[in-house]
């Protein structure tokens, strides 16, 4: 079984998009980094095996051809949406997604249902905060982009009062952005 994890670039200050959902400045750094790519994000398009993420994050990549990053690049995954409404599961043309409305307990079991033996990533910071509260999150990695938004989408917000504890895995430095891995102690 794979493990539960996200990968995600966050600001200095720790938002994962601005006031207006934008999300390029914390993602400058891939610009003057995609040579390093690999060593910074590992082969995640084979070791994936489906994504979680909430509703906010499904209706921004939310599109007819399915889930594409700005490069053009189709992700080859199911993507599970944590929302409040029941849905019928929809494909939309290589992306299948699925809608669950009972938790993160019950969308990260569909996800391991889905990914088999790889890994289950969760995009987008709701899903992030209910694994990490709910204990279910295994390891994650930060990409620490060299920029101070001030205000936007908090990565760490609504965890509850108990300290998570972390191992730390690496670190690895790249023009435009500090690459932070950690194990959550459980």
């Amino acid at each position: 079984m794979g493990k539960v994890m996200f990968g995600l670039s966050v600001s200095l200050d720790g938002f994962i998009a601005d006031k207006n959902d934008d999300v390029s400045e914390v993602f400058a750094w891939m610009g003057s980094a995609m040579e390093q790519f690999h060593e910074i994000a590992g082969d995640s398009l084979n070791e994936t095996g489906a994504v979680i993420m909430g509703h906010r994050s499904f209706n921004q990549i939310d599109g007819e051809q399915g889930w594409i990053m700005p490069d053009g690049t189709r992700l080859p995954w199911p993507v599970i949406v944590l929302q409040s409404q029941a849905r019928d599961p929809v494909k939309k043309s290589h992306t299948h997604y699925h809608f669950v409305t009972d938790g993160i307990e019950s969308a990260i079991a569909k996800a391991r249902e889905l990914a088999g033996e790889k890994h289950v990533a969760l995009h987008g910071a709701s899903s992030v905060q209910q694994a990490l509260k709910a204990g279910l999150l295994d390891e994650f990695h930060m990409s620490v982009a060299h920029v101070l938004l001030g205000e936007g989408v908090r990565l760490f917000d609504h965890l509850g009062s108990e300290p998570v504890r972390l191992e730390h895995i690496r670190t690895l430095e790249t023009p435009g952005a500090t690459h932070l891995s950690f194990r959550v102690v459980k």
